[in-house]
């Protein structure tokens, strides 16, 4: 897929990019641009994780998501609709940002934080479901 030209770039996009150390020149010669979009050490998106290239991250990632699934356990295990399986599907089909990963497993999201993350953005927070 060829890029667009520099000039049809937004000014914040470009000054992004500036900002990242990537020049015009560059940009129009086709260097990556992983690295102005904050991906030098982790892929554009969690499905496209390369072992070889992502280890560090793949390892980071699978520690908090086992975090995650602990917390989900210790909160919501006594529950009559709790999931375990569902659970962990969950977190699998709908795989979150780091962020959000690492948001949801430190001591400032609650118990009540969790729920009130689904109801009021269930799309974003659809992982922290378990039925």
């Amino acid at each position: 897929m060829a890029r667009k030209g520099w000039g049809s770039l937004s000014p914040a996009y470009r000054a992004r990019l500036e900002k990242a150390g990537l020049t015009r020149t560059e940009y129009e010669q086709g260097v990556s641009l992983q690295k102005a979009r904050g991906h030098e050490r982790t892929p554009e998106r969690p499905t496209r994780a390369n072992p070889q290239k992502h280890a560090q991250y793949i390892s980071e990632r699978k520690r908090l998501t086992a975090e995650l699934e602990a917390k989900k356990d210790r909160l919501f295990g006594d529950r009559p609709r709790w999931d375990e399986d569902r659970s962990s599907r969950a977190i699998r089909e709908y795989p979150p940002t780091m962020n959000h990963l690492r948001w949801a497993v430190s001591s400032k999201a609650t118990e009540q934080d969790l729920v009130d993350a689904i109801r009021e953005d269930a799309e974003t927070f659809r992982f922290l479901g378990y039925h």
